[in-house]
């Protein structure tokens, strides 16, 4: 059964605004969180803040960056639409601007000056992938882009069961070998490379199409969360380690819990327009996801503040939280009416 225009209101797919607007504002959230945990131990945060702050990032901010992905393969794979090679090269070259803008910006705020030698640094960068992190989802989005043509003629013409099988058989070299690899310390050879972005855009166009909130994938998903909620309190209590593998998106517990965000999205919200704030963070998404960092670097590494040592939980992250969206949400609704920005952002 094709559900693909379900939940439109004058051609949208309303419960994609609410959760694209949502997983925008968790991807800031996970930063904010992220940050600490990355730069100093559990010994030297504390068994009580790590674990606080390792289970919000599960519950609240884990899933944003897959939704990202099932959204976009959930519209670009719809079988009703024709997307072509002249489409998809805008698309490849709106996100290769991204890279070539953002890359010198990131590498001449790294260098506290803006010059030719900066600049052309972080352009060499941005072919080698070698800049912020947080940009690895524009180089997938890029091959996820290349590949849509060839995708989406596949999503027309096969048949329910081989798309379900051709997730199950992707999720092992996307998510079930990671997860091994990274709770076991081992390297077990995939021989088929392939990342996990491929499989959440697909599972997005067969999860919009095919699935709907169940029994069944509720206990999947509420249980899956339960697992990684009681493997976290394991790893930062009792063995005093940040539970990286547990939380990444290869995991499949992961995958599990953000279908099921998907699919409640789906459930509950299908046909209802997202609040003006939602609405407002789904249409300047891209602009936060690549702003936000800027504003935590200035924070951390030009101003030297390190707030979780003078402010208690809580505050510490309703302080930083309010400064970064008090930059970067008026920021991006400003640079999304430059002409050109307009177009890329």
């Amino acid at each position: 059964m094709n559900q693909m225009r379900t939940g439109a209101t004058r051609g949208r797919v309303t419960y994609f605004d609410w959760l694209r607007g949502a997983a925008t504002f968790a991807v800031v959230v996970l930063h904010v969180f992220n940050k600490m945990l990355t730069d100093h131990s559990v010994a030297e945060l504390g068994v009580p803040l790590v674990l606080t702050w390792t289970e919000l990032q599960l519950v609240l901010t884990r899933w944003a960056v897959p939704v990202f992905l099932m959204i976009t393969g959930a519209l670009l794979l719809d079988p009703s639409r024709r997307v072509g090679w002249p489409k998809i090269g805008r698309y490849v070259a709106r996100m290769a601007a991204v890279l070539l803008i953002f890359c010198p910006v990131y590498t001449c705020m790294s260098a506290r000056a803006i010059t030719i030698a900066a600049i052309i640094e972080g352009l060499g960068k941005a072919l080698t992938q070698e800049s912020w992190d947080h940009l690895w989802y524009v180089y997938a989005l890029i091959g996820l882009y290349a590949l849509t043509p060839i995708l989406a003629e596949y999503v027309r013409s096969a048949s329910r069961q081989l798309q379900r099988a051709t997730l199950l058989v992707l999720a092992i070299p996307t998510l079930v070998v990671p997860t091994i690899n990274f709770a076991t310390g081992t390297h077990l050879v995939t021989f088929v490379w392939v990342t996990s972005s491929l499989f959440y855009y697909l599972l997005g166009s067969y999860a919009h199409r095919y699935l709907r909130l169940g029994g069944r994938t509720s206990l999947l998903g509420l249980g899956a969360l339960a697992v990684g909620i009681a493997g976290i309190a394991l790893l930062v209590v009792m063995q005093g380690r940040y539970p990286k593998w547990l939380i990444r998106p290869e995991s499949p517990l992961v995958a599990l819990w953000s279908l099921f965000v998907f699919l409640a999205a789906k459930a509950h919200l299908d046909g209802r327009p997202a609040p003006a704030p939602l609405a407002f963070a789904s249409t300047h998404s891209l602009g936060i996801y690549l702003l936000h960092p800027l504003t935590l670097i200035v924070l951390y590494r030009r101003l030297w503040w390190m707030p979780y040592q003078t402010l208690p939980p809580v505050l510490f992250e309703l302080v930083v939280l309010g400064i970064v969206y008090g930059v970067t949400l008026p920021l991006a609704w400003a640079l999304k009416r430059v002409p050109g920005l307009d177009k890329i952002l």
